[in-house]
């Protein structure tokens, strides 16, 4: 009887669909959660101009995010956004709590997840050129070269650095979507 009921329950709980669209209510920690990772992409809540060029923008999913233009050669970001770059003088630098980035080549498409309350930051790279290196005092400093395709995380807690290669393009061919 006990198994008879144990095979009923776990053939329940293997009948539910997984999630496969993203929403824009998921809710985690007071924040907007939009999951990536997934097939399919809302289109973002807002979008910003960057160095005062209408052909380069930053996308935002949610309210919290920010980045702010920290002089002719620099911006400065805190949350998730996806920055797109086709025009500007190169290097020029992005800033994070973690992480000091040097442009390299353009056009840039990049996704950034990097809120300065967290522990954790990373960035993935789908055109364009970069260095990246931690910004705070480290006893392993690094120095990364980062072309498309590739994926950099850091965690500033247990002072670790790596970077790999990217998996997921689900951002990539929204933005070839999105800007036709």
């Amino acid at each position: 009887m006990n198994a008879v009921f144990i095979c009923l329950v776990l053939s329940s709980a293997c009948q539910h669909e997984s999630k496969s669209t993203v929403s824009a209510t998921d809710i985690r920690d007071n924040k907007t959660d939009i999951d990536f990772q997934q097939d399919t992409i809302p289109d973002p809540h807002r979008f910003q101009f960057i160095f005062g060029d209408s052909v380069n923008r930053a996308f935002f999913w949610d309210q919290e995010s920010t980045l702010r233009e920290t002089g002719s050669e620099a911006l400065r970001m805190d949350g998730r956004s996806v920055l797109y770059i086709e025009k500007a003088s190169l290097p020029f630098g992005l800033r994070t709590a973690l992480m000091d980035i040097e442009v390299l080549e353009l056009p840039l498409l990049l996704q950034v997840d990097a809120f300065d309350n967290e522990a954790g930051q990373s960035l993935e790279l789908f055109s364009g050129a970069l260095k990246v290196e931690k910004s705070y005092e480290s006893s392993f400093p690094s120095l990364d070269t980062l072309r498309a395709g590739d994926l950099y995380m850091i965690n500033k807690d247990i002072d670790l650095s790596e970077k790999e290669h990217l998996d997921d393009f689900s951002i990539q061919h929204w933005w070839e979507t999105y800007s036709q």
